[in-house]
Order: C-alpha cells, then structure tokens, then sequence
C-alpha cells in the first residue's frame, strides 16, 4: 500500500468547524465596513448631525488599512517561521480573536458626539488597531486552507464551506444589523454581533492543526520572504486582477446603506432585504460555482465573475429612477439579485486560486509558505480597500451624499466597473496550465515516493 502523507485527512466535521472561523470575522468586519462609515457621517445618535467630514472619514480609513496592509507580510513570515505544540497557526488565532471583537465594540463609542478632531485621533488609532488584529487572525486561518487541503478538488470543497459560513456571516450582518438597530438600537446592535463573532472565531481550535497539516516551520526572513512571493508569476497576475476588483466592490459595499437610505428613499431596517436577495442568490449558486470550478477550471469561472459584475455596477448610478416600466424598488430588487451571481463566485474561488499557486513556492524556495501568499495579497488589497473609502469620500464630498445632490452616490457605479474592467484585461494573463501542470507533476512525485 502507498502512503502519500503521514497526516489524516480532514473530516467533514473539521471542514465544516474550519469555515465557522471565516463566518466570525466576516460578520464582524462586513458590520464594521457598512455601519462604521454611515455612523460616523450621518451620526444615527439623537441630536448628533455628523461625526466627522465624509472625506475626513477615508484618509482615517486609508491609514488604517495601511497599518493593516504592512502588518500582513509581518503577521505572514511570523506565523510562517513559528513553531509551537499547536502548529503554525492555531497560537495566532487563539490570542487574537477576543482583543478583535473588543476593539471593534470601542470604535462605536467615540469619545465626543459631535464633530471633533478627538474622534479622528480615537477613530485612526483604534482602526489601526482593529485591522492589525484582523490580520493577526485571519492571515493564519486563510493559510490553513493549504495545508489542511491539498488537491484543488479538496480545496475548492474547503473553500465552498469556507463560503458558506461566510455568506452566513455577511449575510447575518447585513440582513440581521438593520433589524437589531430597529430593535436594540444601534450599540445594541453591536455588541450583539459581536458576541456571535467571538463564539464562530474560536470554534476552528477545535481542530488539532498538526494532525491534519503536514508543514515545516520556513526559514526564510521576511525581506526574502515577501520578495521570493512576487517573483511567482501565476501569484502577481492573479493579485492584480483580484485587487482591481476589491477596489471596485468595495466601493459600492461602502455605499449600499445610502443607495436604500437616499436614491431609494428607504429606511435603515430596509437595507436587509436588498442585501438578502444578493445573498440568498449567492447561497442558492454556491453548488454551481463548485462543480463548474472543478469542470471548466478556476480562471473561468473567474473571468465570468469579474464580467457580470463590470457589467451589472453601472446600472448602479439609475438606483431610485423608474427603468423600463420597473418602480425603482423592483430595479433595486433585480440588481441586487442579479449580483448574488457572481458574487457565488467571488466568495469560492480567489481563495481556492492562492492555495492553488502556493504550491509554485517549493520552486522557488522549496519551502511552505501559505501565509505568506494570503500576507502578501492583504497587503496590496488592504491599501486598494484603503484607496476605494478615499474615492468614495472624495465622490461625496464633490458631487454630494443627499437626497437633493445624489450625483456623488449614483457616480459610484460606474467608478467601480471601470476598476473591474482593469482587472478584466490583467486577469485573462492567468496561466491556469501552468499551474495544473505543476499539482499534476507533484500529484505523480508522492505516488512514486
């Protein structure tokens, strides 16, 4: 009998455990990114008008995924060299998860409640803060994924699990916060969610890391590291074309309370049913994306995604207008739907892609590195989702946030297709051969050995 690995393979109760990591900190985080922006600039306190400038709002905001962006590749090459009874990336995840969801409570209650220079001091530090221990978790959990899969059949299933408790994460601060806010109010709210957070962060320990990993502590430092990183081809055009997007969608997730609140004329509780229908589309399709991802490849799948969506983003900028004999609340309704279809994809398969070409590392440096991959995209897609709260607070600030000067929201439509349309042409350059051929060869290596 041939013994490929000495490891055990993940059960499907392990799979499942590992994707509730991804549901806690992506209902944490999608909370902070959609609430955190209008809380500040449209203050929902009573009495209260505004927090700080819209504009204000995104140069913090840029700061502080620019702390995060540089504490990626730093987090990465630690966990990456670290070694301990746990594993490489248990210990990470262990210390961070309850510091995260504290921080995240405190950037609620900004010391002044009015427009004040303390709370852009408070605001830019805490962010800081909050992001570097986002990364702190979820920089070792994404390098998991690798190591506990190590087929891209075994990978996409784990990154479709992955998904699944994502979208239920996202799907439950999305569709669940503007119900609290009507019911607990808005600090309510949070440490609600919060609390759900914590109790899906820390599930995955439940798995023991080094009886389904098989990996070496690296070696390398981290100048060596980050650079032996970008000299893998596969990896460099695969991150320009998935940060072009994030640029992009990051932009209209920034704005989607507004487009309900002032191009559609709803109220905050409204925001649920237009980020539900997104996200029960994008459930309902999580089976398509896998078995097509298996058939047709990643990179299909992928360009299919970023098209729908430079095609979809556009119609963005008619939100609250009647359009082809639609009521502008059936418009909203069809677009929204509309993108839970490739958003399907976008929650699969750019994770299953960077464990994919991962594998390209023991070329280079003939060593394991997965976090350092995940470390290395955060960096450069942290500074995009920086740059987009720039645009979008410059968007604003020009053209205007209200119901009497919406042209700053509509504009924020196509401003986005047109960051995805970059991405487009850079990613139609992924060598998807390549890469298989390189799992293929290594595949027939552990048979003979």
């Amino acid at each position: 009998m041939i013994i490929i690995s000495e490891v055990k393979q993940l059960p499907l109760w392990g799979k499942i455990i590992y994707g509730t990591g991804s549901g806690g900190f992506s209902l944490i985080d999608r909370v902070l990114i959609t609430w955190l922006f209008y809380y500040y600039i449209t203050s929902p306190l009573e009495g209260v008008e505004a927090l700080m400038p819209p504009f204000a709002f995104g140069v913090i905001m840029f700061i502080g995924r620019a702390i995060d962006a540089v504490a990626d590749p730093v987090i990465a090459r630690w966990s990456d060299n670290h070694k301990s009874r746990m594993g490489r990336r248990m210990p990470f995840m262990l210390f961070s998860g309850v510091a995260y969801a504290a921080v995240f409570i405190l950037l609620f209650y900004p010391p002044v409640a009015e427009t004040s220079a303390l709370n852009s001091v408070y605001l830019a530090v805490l962010l800081g803060i909050y992001f570097a221990l986002f990364t702190a978790y979820v920089g070792p959990y994404l390098a998991l994924l690798p190591e506990l899969a190590r087929s891209t059949k075994d990978r996409v299933d784990l990154a479709t699990f992955r998904a699944v408790f994502m979208l239920l994460g996202v799907g439950i601060a999305l569709i669940g916060s503007g119900m609290l806010i009507g019911t607990l109010g808005f600090h309510g709210m949070v440490w609600a969610m919060a609390g759900l957070g914590l109790v899906l962060l820390y599930l995955p320990l439940l798995i023991k890391e080094k009886d389904y990993a098989d990996a070496k502590p690296a070696t390398l430092s981290l100048i060596k590291a980050v650079t032996t990183t970008f000299k893998n081809k596969a990896f460099t055009v695969y991150l320009a074309g998935n940060v072009t997007f994030w640029l992009g969608f990051n932009i209209i997730t920034l704005n989607l309370p507004l487009y309900v609140t002032i191009l559609l004329g709803g109220t905050e509780d409204e925001t649920s049913i237009y980020f539900g229908l997104a996200f029960v589309v994008a459930l309902l399709f999580f089976p398509v994306v896998n078995i097509f991802s298996k058939k047709l490849g990643l990179k299909a799948v992928m360009m299919f995604a970023l098209v729908a969506f430079m095609v979809l983003l556009p119609l963005f900028f008619f939100l609250g207008q009647p359009m082809i004999g639609l009521s502008p609340e059936v418009f909203g309704y069809i677009i929204m739907g509309l993108a839970g279809l490739p958003l399907a994809v976008i929650f699969i398969v750019p994770e299953a892609i960077v464990a994919e070409v991962s594998d390209l590392e023991e070329n280079l440096s003939g060593q394991r590195r997965e976090a350092m991959y995940f470390g290395a995209q955060g960096f450069i897609l942290k500074l995009a989702l920086g740059l987009s709260t720039i645009i979008t607070g410059t968007l604003l600030q020009l053209f205007g946030s209200t119901a009497a000067q919406p042209l700053g929201i509509q504009l924020t439509g196509p401003v986005s297709a047109l960051f995805i349309l970059v991405g487009v042409v850079v990613f139609t350059r992924y060598p998807e051969k390549e890469v298989r051929a390189f799992e293929r060869n290594r595949g027939t290596s552990s048979l003979s050995q």
